[in-house]
């Protein structure tokens, strides 16, 4: 049978499901009138506490903890922040390291590398004629001590003074000078 509908025409009313209809004939109605079970309630768990909240930044504070073990008063840690302190060694400074076993090595600062527990400075000798060079850990345990044996006349216009293994630069053995100072040192204590 046709019908005629226009826009004026109301909707049809939605024909109510018939009660206790069995389950075996919900495939047979549209999706969207269909019976739906229960839907199973998910579970939600609150978030677990932010560990931003806790610790800004992990690693400044693991670092910075291991600096405070590895020098408690903070003296090396002004003898090599050349930024801020005017005390502090520079590159071109001939400094002398004794460390706890084997000799102890001086050389001319050629760099500072500044970072955090791992900062660490380069010195260039000459030992027997050869150009030696070593990186030094500032905070290391086996670091027994630290000295500027003599400053640079002026200050150097480079942070890294890798020139300085030309032979045109290269200042050549230190020994000399560390000779000097080590003598000065021992009168100077033997006064006292």
């Amino acid at each position: 049978m046709r019908t005629i509908t226009t826009k004026y025409t109301p909707n049809p009313k939605p024909v109510p499901l018939p009660e206790n209809l069995p389950p075996q004939y919900y495939s047979q109605l549209p999706l969207h009138i269909r019976p739906q079970p229960d839907k199973k309630k998910w579970r939600i768990h609150p978030s677990p506490p932010s560990e931003m909240n806790i610790c800004k930044d992990p690693v400044a504070a693991v670092s910075g903890r291991q600096i405070t073990m590895l020098d408690p008063t903070g003296e090396r840690k002004a003898l090599f922040d050349y930024r801020r302190s005017a005390r502090s060694v520079k590159p071109g400074d001939i400094v002398r390291v004794t460390f706890k076993s084997g000799d102890p090595f001086a050389g001319v600062c050629l760099a500072i590398r500044l970072r955090g527990v791992d900062t660490s400075f380069l010195l260039r000798n000459q030992l027997t004629r050869v150009g030696v060079e070593m990186w030094i850990k500032a905070y290391s345990p086996n670091v027994e001590g630290v000295e500027i044996v003599q400053r640079t006349e002026k200050r150097k216009r480079r942070a890294r003074l890798y020139y300085m293994r030309q032979p045109k630069h290269d200042m050549g053995s230190v020994e000399n000078i560390v000779r000097n100072y080590l003598r000065q040192k021992s009168a100077m204590a033997g006064r006292k």
